[in-house]
This record gives structure tokens, C-alpha cells and sequence, in this order.
């Protein structure tokens, strides 16, 4: 039996959050200074509003297992929530959005759904809006044959500008340099695809407006194998002087809390570069990075 919740401003920018993404309580706590009104004060003050949101049907409780034999809770948004978000929509959001994530997938929505709360914080204390956002598997660029389904979209303005920005998780879990349809390879020739076909697209349309790029940034487990993403990315780009794809490791991305507008992600050059930067051309005080290939290509690094 549902129990009636008068959503404060505050339970919206949850519900919010959770429409964005799957979350624990302790990244809810973490997002929550981006709240209106009030932020959590502790995650038991999450977890207690959580259940009068779930019971009142907005929001639903998954248990997963972890490492150590114990239980970690995360939370989905319900129909009902949607529909409490968007009273007027007349849509509805896919089934996926709403179910149990298979246990295979588990550790990988986790380190997404940190990047996302990540983002949410970083762009709020640059003054940065999200514009558009576009969750894993949301959002399928195709050109050609190939298809590419990013793990997270933004779209940021500031500044008068728009940035594009696709996320990539990498938990080492899948080669580097392989024909595999997973492996790095086969995601950067699919993402040099699409934004070759995007640039063409739009000289044919006479150049209407700014040019329609994006970045690929690549969140993975250690230097090393930023560094060989990287190389490759170098190696299979057309363009030498196009930075489509960046950089970094998982553990600088969340540390950082300037991560939209720091100079923490690397290009194919080695090369410091930022999310939002409205003067590309200005070099950061970071020195550039040597980048090499992996040795007798290992697939994993």
C-alpha cells in the first residue's frame, strides 16, 4: 500500500538524480549538496527518506551483494516516479530504466553512477548547466556499420558555448588493441566514425553553424593504461589535430572537485585538457605527458 508524500523541492532534485542514474545512499548524501533547500546531513537521514519516497511508491530498493559477503542497497526510480517528475510529459520511460541491474553489470553501474554525481557536483560549482544527458545506453551514435552507446552523455553550456562530452567507464575488464567488438580499438574507430560522418554532414548543410563536436573521455583503473588508450587514439585518429578522445583515471576524476573546468584529462599528445575550456588554444601550466604503446600489446593493461 502506497503512503501519500508531499514532494518538497529537495525529494524532486532526488528523484532527479535517480532518473539520471542508479545511486546508494552515499552518493545520494554526496549529490545532495547540489539540493535545493537543505542537503542530507548523514545517510541515515537519506535512508530514512528513501523509504517514504519507496513507500509511496516513487522510488524502489535493490539489494546486490559485495565484496566481504554483505549487502549493499542501490535505488531506481519507480514509473510512478517518472510520472511524478513528468506530469505532463505523456511519455513514458523504457522498462529498463526501472528494473534490477544483472549482478555482471553491477560494478560498472556503480562507477558510473559515481561519475554522474561526480558531474552534478563539478558542473554546479562552475556555474556550469546541464543541458542534456543521456544515460548508458540512452543515447546510440551509428555511422556506417558501426554503433557506439556511450555510458553517459552531457551536453554543457557555458559561457555562451555548448560542449559535448561522451563517457566511457573502463573497468579493465576488456581489451585495448583487439578486433573484439567491446575492445578499445573497435570503440575508437567507431566514435572517429561517427564524428567524421558528423563533419561531413554539416559541410554539406554550408558550415550553418559551429562546428558539431564532441569529446570520447575514457575513465579507466591506472595511468598505464591511459596512457595506451591513449597511444592507440593517436595511432588510429585521421585527424592528428582533432583531440577527439581524453583521458583519465577514475580515482583523478572524482578527487577532482573542479572536474569539468581542471586540466586533468589527457588527448592522444599528452597534452592537459579540460571538459569546459573556453580558451582551448591557451596552454595549462601542466607538463605534457610522453604517451608509448603497450608493450607486444597486451590486452590488458
Amino acid at each position: 500500500m502506497s503512503h501519500a508524500v508531499i514532494l518538497s523541492n529537495r525529494d524532486r532534485a532526488l528523484l532527479g538524480l535517480l532518473e539520471m542514474t542508479p545511486a546508494t545512499a552515499a552518493l545520494i548524501r554526496k549529490a545532495s549538496v547540489t539540493f535545493p533547500d537543505e542537503e542530507f546531513r548523514d545517510e541515515r537521514r537519506v535512508r530514512e527518506r528513501l523509504q517514504a519516497l519507496a513507500d509511496a511508491g516513487f522510488v524502489r530498493a535493490f539489494p546486490s551483494a559485495v565484496g566481504g559477503g554483505g549487502l549493499m542497497h542501490y535505488y531506481r526510480l519507480t514509473p510512478e516516479g517518472y510520472e511524478a517528475l513528468h506530469p505532463e510529459d505523456g511519455r513514458s520511460a523504457p522498462r529498463s530504466a526501472f528494473g534490477v541491474i544483472a549482478p555482471s553489470r553491477f560494478q560498472h553501474m556503480l562507477a558510473t553512477a559515481a561519475l554522474v554525481v561526480q558531474m552534478v557536483i563539478a558542473c554546479n560549482v562552475a556555474n556550469v548547466r546541464i543541458a542534456k544527458y543521456h544515460g548508458d545506453g540512452q543515447l546510440t551514435l551509428a555511422a556506417g556499420e558501426s554503433r557506439q552507446q556511450p555510458d553517459a552523455h552531457f551536453q554543457l553550456e557555458h559561457g555562451g558555448r555548448t560542449f559535448n562530452a561522451l563517457f566511457e567507464v573502463d573497468n579493465a575488464t576488456e581489451p585495448i588493441d583487439s578486433l573484439r567488438e567491446q575492445s578499445i580499438r573497435s570503440k575508437l574507430h567507431g566514435y572517429e566514425a561517427y564524428q567524421d560522418w558528423v563533419m561531413a554532414l554539416w559541410k554539406q548543410q554550408g558550415r550553418p553553424a559551429p562546428p558539431p563536436r564532441f569529446r570520447v573521455v575514457f575513465l579507466t583503473k591506472s595511468d598505464t593504461r591511459v596512457k595506451h588508450i591513449l597511444w592507440l587514439a593517436g595511432q588510429m585518429a585521421g585527424n592528428k589535430d582533432r583531440r577527439l578522445c581524453l583521458a583519465t583515471t577514475q580515482d583523478e576524476f572524482l578527487r577532482e572537485p573542479r572536474a569539468v573546468t581542471a586540466p586533468i584529462l589527457l588527448d592522444h599528445h599528452g597534452t592537459w585538457r579540460s571538459l569546459v575550456d573556453l580558451h582551448p588554444s591557451a596552454p595549462f601550466l601542466r607538463e605534457p605527458v610522453r604517451l608509448a604503446a603497450a608493450i607486444a600489446h597486451p590486452p590488458f593493461v
